[in-house]
């Protein structure tokens, strides 16, 4: 039933921006006046997957997901999308992957290897753990440490020198208990962060 104040009033419609009659917005409950934002024309325009989008955090196309987890516009390599690893993203932004020092150095352990760490620099060491684990059928590298540093390269190299002097080494592995590396490299990350 349409009341007399609905013919008289109006309302600016959100989206278009013109000023219609009441009757013609639909109800909405969670509204303040309780009436939809947009008329009804802008309504049947907009699909409801478009409207989803735009206002769905998830689905927001101006977001970058990297594995399913949230990055922020403040990491050094933040690209709108969707990718599996951060690798796939540097790919599509070549240039901002080669020009960035800043990531993490990080402690890798696998009970395959017992008595051995690696020892390892990444722009993001949960991402480089997950590159481990598809190589791994039994999926056990487990990521003991790491250290935000503002260069990854420079901070690495500082670690493997310092754990040369005493602990064997093959490649990115040393021959140590997890606590002993990370007594040496926590230091180090003091240094460069």
């Amino acid at each position: 039933m349409i009341q007399q104040r609905d013919l008289f009033e109006t309302k600016q419609c959100a989206l278009c921006g013109q000023h219609k009659p009441l009757t013609e917005y639909h109800k909405n409950g969670s509204a303040k006046d309780g009436l939809d934002s947009r008329c009804k024309d802008c309504k049947s325009k907009m699909s409801r997957s478009h409207w989803d989008v735009k206002n769905n955090p998830r689905k927001n196309p101006l977001r970058m997901w990297v594995n399913g987890k949230y990055i922020s516009k403040k990491h050094p390599l933040y690209k709108p999308g969707r990718y599996k690893t951060f690798e796939d993203a540097a790919f599509s932004s070549l240039a901002k992957y080669e020009t960035s020092v800043e990531g993490q150095v990080y402690i890798i352990t696998n009970p395959s290897f017992a008595g051995w760490v690696k020892v390892g620099m990444a722009i993001d060491s949960e991402d480089r753990l997950n590159g481990y684990q598809t190589s791994s059928p039994f999926r056990d590298y487990f990521l003991h440490s790491f250290w935000a540093v503002s260069d990854r390269r420079q901070a690495e190299a500082t670690a493997h020198a310092e754990l040369e002097k005493t602990y064997e080494r093959k490649g990115e592995w040393f021959k140590c208990t997890p606590e002993q590396a990370k007594e040496v490299i926590s230091g180090i990350a003091e240094e460069y962060k």
